[in-house]
């Protein structure tokens, strides 16, 4: 079973674990994640409707969460981190690390310190599982999300490249 006992509020925003309960505004949120990643990588990304099974299997795996702020009673963003290991390859240094799958902030609400008061939490929850990092992907051209990151301490460890055929 889940701790559910991982929660903070400050200023009347709370950020939590998701629950069964919630998927309904997660999948709100999700949508307009996807409409906002197809916005900006239309080649690969394009808008879609979750209608919760994917939420659902996040909330229920013992090694993964969705974490979500709330204001009132709204859900205004969520992550989506997950327990990860290094391959075990010999020339890999082995860690046990967080990766972040989803990050959003809906639109209306950013610009508040929101994105940093979920990223705080992810780190709560990444120390609380003896994590020793965490570790995302971001869209190249996502330049707002890229700079949030840098402020929150994150670095380039590598890059993903493409070439077309």
């Amino acid at each position: 079973m889940k701790d559910t006992s991982l929660k903070a509020e400050v200023n009347g925003l709370k950020t939590r674990l998701a629950t069964l309960d919630d998927i309904q505004q997660i999948c709100s949120l999700y949508n307009e994640f996807f409409a906002y990643n197809a916005g900006l990588q239309p080649e690969y990304c394009k808008a879609a409707k979750e209608i919760g099974e994917y939420p659902k299997s996040v909330i229920a795996d013992e090694s993964a969460a969705i974490l979500v702020a709330v204001e009132g009673s709204v859900i205004i963003g969520f992550v989506h981190i997950r327990k990860a290991q290094t391959p075990p390859f010999g020339s890999v240094v082995p860690h046990n690390y967080a990766e972040i799958i989803d990050y959003f902030v809906a639109a209306s609400c950013r610009g508040k310190g929101i994105g940093a008061k979920l990223m705080n939490f992810a780190k709560q929850w990444s120390k609380a599982k003896n994590l020793e990092y965490i570790e995302l992907s971001v869209l190249s051209n996502a330049r707002e999300a890229i700079h949030f990151y840098e402020r929150e301490n994150f670095s380039v460890a590598s890059y993903t490249m493409r070439c077309k055929l």
